[in-house]
């Protein structure tokens, strides 16, 4: 009898200790960790920089701690301790899967998307509008356009130009031109202009001519085309866009109180670009898309720049495909958008932001009465003063291929990166 209970005994006392070293072991092996700490990793570069919808699901409070925890799973994986690394992943997961609405500032902004089929006082901007510099008691900010295509050896062009106003009722220096391509997008050549311009307003023109040593930019804007030429001893790049609708913020029907306090209004108009690059000599043609944009915000009283900083969530996308094109606005909770779909104007009943790898790609979903509108938008350059991103757009509506696709992107999270606004550029303060 007592040897039998001393059998059982023993018996017991080894299922425990191999219990237990099960326990201590890792259910992932080292290559299933490594790619979960991937995966891990861009979950929290998408939460970090805010590349999604916060207004949507909501902001992500651990997301600073999940990166702490997957830098410790990553020290555990590479020394081996499986089941430490697979905690902190457990609980780097956990934290990057909980949202919270409680840090979002609510507010009712207007809702121009609850209707699509009111298009309120939405028109083709005429030279009259591009002259404006006041809508709805609310200044002009800017006149600002850009322009992203390709050239024929399938290298990519970036080129702006910029003449803010801040809502000053003038003109506040620098003016800004720059440009960029793929083969090294990471070198923005930018230049400042502090001279004064020259405005020659003709009866079919408004022209922006300023120059600073042998360097010219000259801005041109007609009822229906828009475009830059910059000179310069080394380098002369000359883009015009034919704009074919113009999207109104609100529709028009008033100024837009997009954030508590600051008013928005004006027009954005995007077409199919061409022009030419001419560097050291030589002369590179391209096609693409140019966005003209005339902003109006600010004014006596209205801090705008601090407004985006707190409310954030802006996606300011810009786009033109052969066979759609348009501009979706999301600041705040504030959602807009107009499209150019089978030669008419659009207004769509949703926007969705899908992120895909944080500060380089995402997708927009959207439901119009013409059908279903899906976007891939690819960063290829960005200005990181500016928050600004230059694109190319890939897609689909109503299951047709989109191509030669271009587009643009604004986008400020709340708080800004490390804090920072914007300096200079559509909405900064003058650099």
């Amino acid at each position: 009898m007592k040897k039998s209970v001393l059998i059982i005994c023993l018996l017991s006392v080894i299922g425990l200790v191999i219990n237990t070293g099960c326990s201590t072991r890792s259910t992932l092996t080292k290559e299933e960790a490594t790619q979960k700490l991937a995966d891990l990793k861009m979950k929290y570069d998408i939460a970090n920089t805010q590349w999604y919808d916060i207004y949507t699901q909501g902001l992500i409070p651990g997301a600073g701690e999940a990166g702490k925890l997957i830098l410790q799973a990553q020290n555990a994986v590479d020394s081996g301790e499986m089941k430490k690394a697979e905690e902190f992943i457990v609980q780097a997961d956990t934290l990057l899967k909980t949202y919270t609405m409680a840090n979002l500032p609510d507010y009712s902004p207007p809702t121009p998307l609850a209707d699509p089929g009111d298009h309120g006082k939405v028109h083709k901007a005429t030279l009259q509008d591009l002259r404006a510099m006041e809508f709805y008691g609310v200044p002009r900010w800017n006149y600002w356009f850009n322009f992203v295509g390709k050239a024929d050896d399938g290298t990519l062009y970036m080129a702006y130009a910029y003449i803010n106003h801040h809502g000053t009722g003038k003109i506040t220096p620098p003016i800004v031109f720059a440009m960029s391509t793929s083969k090294d997008p990471s070198n923005i050549l930018k230049v400042k202009f502090t001279e004064e311009p020259i405005l020659k307003d003709t009866k079919d023109a408004r022209i922006w001519i300023v120059r600073d040593g042998d360097k010219t930019l000259t801005y041109t804007l007609t009822d229906g085309k828009v475009g830059i030429k910059f000179e310069s001893k080394n380098l002369t790049v000359d883009v015009a866009s034919m704009m074919q609708y113009s999207f109104w913020y609100n529709k028009n029907v008033n100024s837009a109180e997009m954030m508590p306090g600051a008013p928005m209004a004006g027009f954005e108009e995007t077409g199919a670009a061409e022009g030419y690059f001419l560097l050291n000599g030589e002369k590179i043609g391209v096609k693409g898309f140019g966005e003209s944009e005339n902003l109006f915000c600010g004014g006596k009283g209205v801090d705008y720049r601090s407004a985006l900083i707190k409310y954030g969530n802006e996606w300011w996308v810009p786009f033109h495909t052969d066979q759609a094109q348009g501009l979706i606005c999301m600041t705040g909770k504030y959602k807009d958008a107009g499209l150019f779909l089978n030669g008419q104007y659009v207004v769509p009943s949703s926007v969705e932001v899908v992120p895909i790898e944080a500060n380089k790609s995402f997708q927009l979903n959207l439901k119009t009465s013409e059908g279903d509108l899906n976007l891939i938008i690819t960063c290829w350059g960005i200005d990181p003063p500016l928050y600004e991103h230059w694109a190319t757009c890939e897609g689909t509506f109503n299951g047709q291929k989109l191509t030669n696709g271009y587009a643009w992107l604004e986008h400020i999270p709340q708080g800004g990166v490390n804090a920072s606004p914007p300096v200079g550029g559509r909405k900064g303060v003058p650099e």
